[in-house]
Parts: C-alpha cells; sequence; structure tokens
C-alpha cells in the first residue's frame, strides 16, 4: 500500500513549527548580510491584511472624530456668539459659520447613527478639514483686508493636528490635503493684496508643520503597521497550533479510546481468571494508559483554556459533595502508595461556592494528584475554611518533599517535573497538572491560587473560592454499576473504535449494537426488536452529520433514549442548547471506570 508523503497532521505540525523557528533570510545558499531601513518606506501588506488593517484603524478612531466634529462645531458656535456680542461680525459672515457648524453637526449625526459608521470616516475626515480651510480661506476673500492673514492663517494648526494626529486617512492622502491647504490660504491672502514677503513667515512655518506632520504621521502608521503585523503572526501561529492540536486529537485520541476499551475488556476477562502470570502486566498496562489518556486531557485542557474554548459555566457547587466525589476517585491511588487521605467536609455554612464545577473537580483533582505524587509517606489534607462572608479558601496539604524557594515560580510552568517525579518510577505523568490548575483558577472570576512550602516539610496549595447562597447538590458518583442485559447501541466514524467498544461493553455483559453514519442507523434499526436503553455517539461524524441527526433518527424509530455523547471535539453552546435534556457529554479519551460511570449515570437520569 502506498503511504501518503504528507497527511494534514503533518502539514499542521510543519507549519508550527516553522513558525516558531528563527530563520536567517538566504540567498542562493548564501546568508545575506544586514540590509538597512529604507526611510519613509511604509510596511507593506497582502490585500487581506490592508483591508483588515484599516478596518481596524477606522473603528479605533470613530470615537476620535465623533469627538472632533463635536467640538468643531461647538467652536464655531462658540466664535460666532463672540464676535455677534462684540459687533464685529457681518451677518453674511454669519451665515457662513453657521452653516459650517450645522455640517459638522449633521456629519457628528450620520457617524452616530449609522450602522457601518466605520466606513465613512474616510469621508467625512476630508470633508470635516476641507471645510475648515474653505471657511478661512473664505473669511479672508469676503473681508478683502490684508492686515487680517495673520489673524486667520494661525487657524489651519488645528486643522494639521486633527489631520495628521489620527489615522483618518491614508499618509499620502493626508500629505496632499496638507500641500493643498498650505497653498490655499496663501494664495488667497496674495489674491487680497498681502506683499510677498508678509506671506513668506506663514508659508515657512506651515511648511516646517508639514515636515513634521508628516514625519510624526509616518512614524504613528508605521508602528501601528508593526504591530499589527505582529499580531497577525501571532494569530496564525496560534491558528497553527490550534489546526496541530485539532489533527493531534482527531489522530490520537481514537486509538486511545480503543486502548482504554481493550484494556478494560483484558481487566474484565482477568477477573475470571485470578492469579493469572500475566495479569500484573495487564494491570500496568491499564495504569499507563490512564496515564496516557489524563495527560493528553491536561494538554487539550490548557490548550482549550489558551483560545477560550473552555468557557467557563459559573453556578452553585456544593463544595462538600465535590470534595466527597473527589476522595472517593483518589483514595485508592493515595492507598496504593501508603498515603492517608483525610477530607474535612465543612460542618456550618457555607456549604456552596459560585463555580464552574467541572473545571473546579479539574483543578482540585489536579492539586490531589500532584500531593500524593510528590509525598512518600505520611499523610494528605484536604479541608476548606471560610475566610469572610464572601469568600472560602480550600488547603490541599500534605507531609511530602515540599518546595524549594527557588523552584517556587517554576512549578506551574508546563512540563516542570521535580526531583523526586524524575527517580521515583512509579510516579508517572508530564508536568501538566499544575500547569493547568493555575490557568484555569486565573479563567474563574474571583478564584486565586497560592503555594506555601517549605522544603522537606511538605505543602500546602491555598485556592480561594467565592461563596454561592444558593447551594448545588451534587449527585454521588455511581461505583461498579451493573450493565449486564443492557441494549447499546453505538455509532461512529471509526471502525476500529466501534470494535473495541463492542468488545470491551460485550465483556461488561451489554447487547451492542453499532453504526458508522445516519444511514447506518437507520438500516440497524430497521432490523431491531428492542428499543435500545442507550445510545452512544460521537458528535461529528463523516459527510458533515452530527449527532443531531443521529438522535433525530433514533427517536423517530424509538422515541426518546437516553444519549451519551463521547466526543474529543469541543461542541459549540448553539449545538449544545439543541441536545435532548437526556444528553450527557464525555469527552475521549475515557478510561473505562469513567465510562461505566456515566453510562450508568445517563440510563438511570432517564
Amino acid at each position: 500500500m502506498r503511504i501518503p508523503t504528507e497527511t494534514p497532521f503533518a502539514n499542521a505540525s510543519r507549519r508550527l513549527v516553522s513558525s516558531l523557528q528563527f530563520r536567517p533570510r538566504r540567498s542562493n545558499g548564501v546568508r545575506q548580510k544586514h540590509i538597512p531601513i529604507r526611510r519613509f518606506s511604509i510596511p507593506p501588506f497582502d490585500a487581506d491584511s490592508e483591508r483588515l488593517f484599516w478596518q481596524e484603524r477606522q473603528t479605533e478612531t470613530l470615537s476620535t472624530l465623533k469627538t472632533a466634529l463635536l467640538l468643531g462645531a461647538a467652536c464655531f458656535l462658540a466664535f460666532v456668539v463672540l464676535d455677534v456680542f462684540n459687533g464685529s461680525l457681518a451677518k453674511s459672515e454669519i451665515i457662513g459659520r453657521l452653516f459650517i457648524a450645522l455640517t459638522l453637526t449633521i456629519l457628528l449625526i450620520s457617524l452616530h447613527r449609522h450602522r457601518q459608521a466605520e466606513r465613512q470616516i474616510n469621508s467625512i475626515a476630508k470633508l470635516s478639514a476641507a471645510l475648515s480651510v474653505v471657511d478661512l480661506s473664505c473669511m479672508l476673500l469676503i473681508e478683502s483686508n490684508p492686515a487680517l492673514y495673520a489673524e486667520i492663517w494661525i487657524g489651519l494648526l488645528p486643522v494639521y493636528f486633527f489631520t495628521y494626529g489620527q489615522m483618518f486617512m491614508t499618509l499620502a492622502e493626508t500629505l496632499k490635503f496638507g500641500l493643498l491647504a498650505m497653498t490655499a490660504l496663501p494664495l488667497s491672502g496674495h489674491l487680497i493684496g498681502v506683499e510677498t514677503m508678509a506671506l513668506m513667515p506663514s508659508i515657512m512655518i506651515l511648511l516646517i508643520v508639514n515636515a513634521f506632520g508628516f514625519c510624526t504621521r509616518y512614524q504613528l502608521e508605521t508602528h501601528a503597521r508593526n504591530l499589527f503585523r505582529e499580531r497577525r503572526k501571532a494569530e496564525c501561529s496560534s491558528e497553527d497550533k490550534t489546526l496541530f492540536l485539532r489533527q493531534l486529537s482527531h489522530n490520537l485520541c481514537q486509538p486511545l479510546q480503543a486502548l482504554s476499551c481493550y484494556s478494560s475488556a483484558l481487566d474484565a476477562a482477568f477477573e475470571d481468571e485470578p492469579g493469572a502470570q500475566s495479569q500484573h502486566i495487564a494491570d500496568k498496562m491499564g495504569s499507563a494508559i490512564d496515564e496516557l489518556n489524563n495527560a493528553f486531557n491536561r494538554i487539550l485542557d490548557i490548550a482549550n483554556l489558551e483560545t477560550g474554548k473552555q468557557i467557563p459555566l459559573l453556578k452553585p457547587v456544593d463544595i462538600n459533595a465535590l470534595l466527597a466525589t473527589l476522595e472517593n476517585q483518589f483514595a485508592p491511588q493515595a492507598a496504593k502508595r501508603g498515603l492517608k487521605l483525610k477530607v474535612r467536609l465543612r460542618s456550618r455554612p457555607p456549604y456552596a461556592v459560585y463555580s464552574d464545577a467541572s473545571i473546579l473537580s479539574q483543578i482540585i483533582g489536579n492539586l490531589l494528584d500532584n500531593a500524593i505524587k510528590y509525598t512518600a509517606s505520611g499523610w494528605i489534607l484536604i479541608t476548606a475554611v471560610k475566610v469572610d462572608g464572601t469568600r472560602l479558601k480550600l488547603h490541599v496539604c500534605d507531609s511530602g518533599i515540599g518546595i524549594a524557594d527557588e523552584l517556587r515560580g517554576e512549578i506551574f510552568k508546563e512540563f516542570f517535573r521535580g526531583r523526586r517525579r524524575r527517580v521515583d518510577s512509579q510516579v508517572h505523568g508530564l508536568g501538566l497538572g499544575l500547569a493547568y490548575a493555575l490557568k484555569a483558577a486565573e479563567r474563574l472570576p474571583s478564584h486565586s491560587l497560592q503555594v506555601y512550602s517549605r522544603l522537606h516539610r511538605g505543602s500546602d496549595f491555598q485556592l480561594r473560592l467565592p461563596v454561592s447562597i444558593v447551594p448545588q447538590r451534587i449527585s454521588a458518583p455511581l461505583q461498579q454499576a451493573n450493565l449486564t442485559g443492557s441494549f447499546i447501541f453505538i455509532v461512529d466514524e471509526d471502525h476500529e473504535l466501534l470494535k473495541a467498544m463492542n468488545e470491551q461493553l460485550t465483556v461488561w455483559g451489554c447487547l451492542v449494537q453499532t453504526a458508522a453514519s445516519k444511514a447506518e442507523t437507520h438500516a440497524a434499526l430497521a432490523e431491531n426488536i428492542r428499543q435500545p436503553d442507550l445510545l452512544i455517539t460521537d458528535f461529528y461524524l463523516e459527510d458533515k452529520e452530527t449527532a443531531h441527526d443521529i438522535i433525530a433518527t433514533i427517536q423517530a424509530d424509538c422515541g426518546s433514549v437516553p444519549t451519551l455523547i463521547l466526543s474529543t471535539h469541543t461542541i459549540a453552546a448553539e449545538d449544545k442548547v439543541k441536545l435532548p435534556a437526556n444528553t450527557l457529554l464525555l469527552r475521549k479519551p475515557a478510561s473505562g471506570a469513567v465510562l461505566m460511570e456515566m453510562m450508568a449515570k445517563a440510563m438511570s437520569d432517564d
């Protein structure tokens, strides 16, 4: 069979790695020398980046332009009031200035009410600046008094501040306007008889103002473009990383889930043959697979936090019920290492915190897992104490090796592993638990995580949590559920995974039927003589089919059936809303124990 030379997974990983590497510029295999930066050359963009750049600039300068129009209209009105009060302004001049103030006000209202006001910024900025120059020129021509020129041409300076100080127009348009304004006003002065020597100081000053304004505007746009380019590079790198993780999850989650299924089936087979020679190997393999699943899930958790896909769902969480669940989960692991796990539940209110139950469980679980792995002997204590009326402080204490002062800032970094973890063959992991715990705590409102430790005297990880007024009870997990005789319908596009899950559930005593698509589901249902007790399906299938299609097909034939969605992908909020009420979500890869628990819970909640 021919092996493809390039795969989407390889392409994504290659793009990610290449984007993170520094490569000196070469030409014909020879390192190029340093190329000096050309003066007054705006960093070029491609057409799409240029469009996005100006869209961003227009959005940012919208409020500035509104403010400028408001101040401009107010100033013209103030000048009219002052000149009328002094009696030094003719009616024609009053009408002209009122017209400009009214025009600026209309432009301001247009920007304020228009839904896509950003697209009007360039035209309105040009019109506003042109009106100001025309007004100054008309004042000179109407008055025809050369002595007024020295007072009127200074009015161009605020216009230059307006045009050069913001990125309303392109650099070329700004420079053209500045030169035309510098020409228009002295030309108007010349037409009314201002002597050339009297015009020269204003021309020289305006020329200097244009030069400085152009340099300032050039630096402003260059800086903005460089920042935009760097942000675009970071976004592209993030997109490459996201694509890499998406391909990674697609290529690894399915075989990992299949491994978990086969391992669970192997464990069940050895229960009928206690003391078999290969049982210890199967146990070690199962532990290694579970650790691999946990490490993989933590990598995805961190990636989802960084990309904003793991959005907290805040609600009241019963802290006692959560701690009791975690105690049941980690007690066997602690006992295996000869440690005593103590969990002190709260005996007085408050009993509930305002948090995301799933993320909070992962945070505390990672802290517990870390404490167990870094404690050779002794105890681990979990307790939640009241700080004040609005906060609880949860302590995860241990009698372990402690943390050296110089490592306090290192333990929360990804892939950091302490010395004991490197020399203890019974301790596995990639050093991701604490990294996720800190990032997740930072993502949750009013949550914080701190550590206090002394070398060889244990550690105390303190998680501060906001108190909730209304408690929320958490049902205890089902332990060693009996699934014998249950009819399970499984839908997944991966045929190898279907075989593995069929093997696993059959060993548990389930009746299993499988399908890979909507069409296969419909055909299989036609042969059934019994309604399925549970539907297990991936969310995304081939040919753009989703779990919604499978659930609708099942409901059309059998009515409402409890559903467990087993998927590696993050499901959008709008898709979750459309799912039936008797639907539970579980992420791949899931261990046999977790899968059994969730299956039993789905069927019991129906």
